[in-house]
C-alpha cells in the first residue's frame, strides 16, 4: 500500500496521526481488510481532504471483496486528486473485473496518460485494446509496455500474440523467444511460440515448442499411470492413445493409428464417450474405449496431440488417406429415405449442409449471411447445427431458408452419428471452423471451410487447401470480421456450381 499523502508530506501530521496511518497500513499488509477499511474510515472522519485516505480506503475495500464501496472511495479520491496513479489503477482493475471494457479502457488510457511507466499498465492497455479487437493499437501499445520494461516476461508475450493476430509470424516468434528467454522454459510461452510455429509450417520446431501446453496449470493434463511413449521402441507394444482436447481433435488426429500399427504397437485409444461409436469406424484401432471405461494393460501412454512430435510428421507427410472415418450405413441409407421425403421426390441440384455457429470467440459465421446462398435456384440447404446458434435459427427463419432436420437429429447419448449419415448423403458441406469440418473431412466429404481472419493454427496462414483433408478447401476472410465479403465468395462459388448441375464424385470428393 502506498502510504503517503499525495502532495503532503507525512511529518506535517501529528505523530497521533502517522501512527494511526501507519497501523492502517500494517493491517493491509497483513491481509485484514476490513480492519485496515475501518482505520482508513475513521481517519478520513478527521482528515476527509485527504485524497491517499480514500484511496487507500478503496483499495482495503476492493480487496475485501467490496467493490461498490471501492469505487466510491477511488472516486472520491481522484475528485481530491485526479492526478492519482494508483487510484486510477485500482478503479480501472475493478472496471475490468466487471468487465465494463469502455470505461476501463477511459481509466487505463488515463493512467497511462499521467504515468507511463506505471508498474503493468501499459500491458493492461494493449490487453484491453487486442479485447475489443483493436489489434494495430493493442501491437503499439505493447511495443511502448516492451520499452518501459524491457525485463517482463508477458510484455514480449502480448507483442507476439498482436504480431501474429495481425499476420506477422516471423515478428511473433521473436517476441516469443525473446519472453522465454527472461521467463526461461515457462510452459504458456513455449505453447504459443509451438502454435506460432505451426501456423507457418514450421513442424520440426513447432511440435516440440508446443509440448509446452501440457505443463500449463490451465491445461488438463492426465496423470496416467504408466511409461510415456517418448518414440522407444514399438514392436510388439500395447500403446494406449488417450484423448487431449476437443471433439474435433479426436476426429483429426485418429489417423495416427495407421502409423502406430505399422511400428508394430497394438493401438487402443481412450476417446471422450460421446464420441466412441462414431469413432468405431476408425481403421487401425485394436481397442477403442470411452473415458472412464476400465483400460486394458498397456506398455506405454501418451497424450492424442503429441504424436505429431512423436512421429514426426509434417505438412507433407500428414498420415492416413481419406476417408479414414465412415458413417453407419443402415443410417445413411435411413437419412437418404428421409431427404427424398423432404425434398418431395425432386432432387436439388446441390444439396448443402451448413454448420455456421461454434463455441469459441469469433469463429462463428453470421446465420444472414448463407441468406442470398438459401435463395439460389438448385440449392437447399440443410441445418447441421446442434445446441448452439439454434437461436439465430429461430430468429431468421422467415429470411434464410434452410431446411432443419427434426429434434431426433443427433439426439441420443452418441454425437455426431446422424450427422455423419447426413453428410454422406449432401453434395457440399460448409462450415465454419468447429468439430463439424474435421469429421466432414476425415469422411473424404466436399467441405469448405469459412475461416476467421487470425485462424488457428493448423489452417496455416495462406492456403487455400489442407494437407489434412484433401477434400476441403478453405475461405478466409480478407479482412478481420467480415464475414460478408467471404461470404459472397463463398456463395458465389455455390452458385456455379448448382448451375453447372456439377455434383460431384465422391472419389473426387471436391467441387471446383
Amino acid at each position: 500500500m502506498r502510504g503517503q499523502a499525495p502532495g503532503v508530506a507525512i511529518s506535517q501530521f501529528s505523530p497521533a496521526f502517522i501512527e494511526a496511518f501507519n497501523s492502517a497500513a500494517v493491517l493491509f499488509q497483513a491481509s485484514r481488510f476490513e480492519d485496515a477499511a475501518a482505520a482508513f474510515r475513521r481517519l478520513i472522519a478527521e482528515h476527509s481532504g485527504i485524497a491517499a485516505l480514500h484511496g487507500n480506503l478503496g483499495l482495503c475495500l476492493r480487496a475485501a471483496g467490496r467493490p461498490d464501496e471501492a469505487m466510491d472511495a477511488l472516486k472520491q479520491a481522484l475528485r481530491l486528486k485526479p492526478d492519482y496513479p494508483d487510484a486510477l489503477n485500482a478503479l480501472g482493475g475493478i472496471l475490468l473485473d466487471r468487465r465494463h471494457i469502455e470505461h476501463a479502457l477511459i481509466a487505463f488510457k488515463e493512467l497511462v496518460k499521467l504515468k507511463p511507466d506505471y508498474p503493468g499498465a501499459l500491458l493492461t492497455l494493449g490487453n484491453l485494446f487486442m479485447f475489443i479487437g483493436g489489434g494495430e493499437r493493442a501491437h503499439a501499445t505493447y511495443r511502448l509496455a516492451v520499452a518501459v520494461e524491457p525485463d517482463v516476461a508477458v510484455n514480449h508475450n502480448n507483442l507476439g500474440a498482436v504480431s501474429l493476430s495481425l499476420g506477422h509470424p516471423q515478428d511473433a516468434a521473436l517476441n516469443y523467444r525473446r519472453a522465454l528467454a527472461i521467463d526461461v522454459g515457462k510452459p504458456e510461452y513455449r505453447k504459443n511460440l509451438g502454435t506460432c510455429l505451426l501456423m507457418a509450417g514450421d513442424y520440426p520446431n513447432g511440435t516440440v515448442a508446443y509440448e509446452g501446453r501440457l505443463e500449463q496449470p490451465v491445461w488438463r493434463k492426465r496423470d496416467m499411470p504408466g511409461v510415456l511413449w517418448q518414440a522407444q521402441p514399438l514392436a510388439g507394444k500395447t500403446l494406449l492413445v488417450h484423448f487431449e482436447q476437443g471433439l474435433g481433435d479426436s476426429f483429426q488426429y485418429i489417423r495416427y493409428a495407421c502409423m502406430l500399427k505399422r511400428m508394430g504397437a497394438r493401438v487402443l485409444y481412450e476417446c471422450q464417450p460421446a464420441l466412441k461409436r462414431v469413432l468405431s469406424t476408425a481403421p487401425d484401432l485394436d481397442g477403442l474405449f470411452a473415458f472412464g471405461e476400465p483400460l486394458p494393460p498397456y506398455d506405454y501412454h501418451i497424450s492424442l496431440m503429441s504424436l505429431m512430435h512423436r512421429l514426426g510428421t509434417t505438412p507433407d507427410s500428414v498420415p492416413g488417406g481419406v476417408p479414414y472415418l465412415r458413417a453407419e450405413p443402415e443410417l445413411e441409407a435411413g437419412w437418404a429415405e428421409r431427404l427424398e421425403r423432404l425434398e418431395g421426390g425432386k432432387r436439388p441440384a446441390l444439396r448443402v449442409g451448413i454448420n455456421w455457429h461454434g463455441n469459441e470467440t469469433g469463429k462463428s459465421i453470421p446465420l444472414e449471411c448463407f441468406e442470398a446462398m438459401g435463395k439460389l435456384p438448385g440449392v437447399r440447404l440443410y441445418s447441421l447445427q446442434k445446441v448452439s446458434g439454434l437461436d439465430h435459427l429461430e430468429r431468421l427463419r422467415d429470411r434464410v431458408a434452410v431446411t432443419e432436420l427434426g429434434a431426433d437429429f443427433d439426439a441420443g447419448p452418441d454425437a455426431f452419428l446422424d450427422t455423419a449419415a447426413v453428410m454422406a448423403n449432401l453434395d457440399l458441406i460448409i462450415t465454419c471452423d468447429t468439430s463439424v469440418c474435421h469429421l466432414a473431412g476425415a469422411m473424404g466429404r466436399p467441405t469448405w471451410v469459412v475461416l476467421k481472419w487470425f485462424a488457428d493454427w493448423r489452417w496455416m496462414r495462406d492456403r487455400l487447401d489442407s494437407p489434412w483433408y484433401p477434400t476441403m478447401r478453405l475461405f478466409r476472410q480478407a479482412t478481420s470480421n467480415d464475414w460478408a465479403e467471404v461470404m459472397d465468395r463463398v456463395t458465389a462459388e455455390v452458385a456455379a456450381n448448382a448451375g453447372g448441375q456439377a455434383t460431384p464424385n465422391p472419389a473426387e470428393g471436391t467441387l471446383r
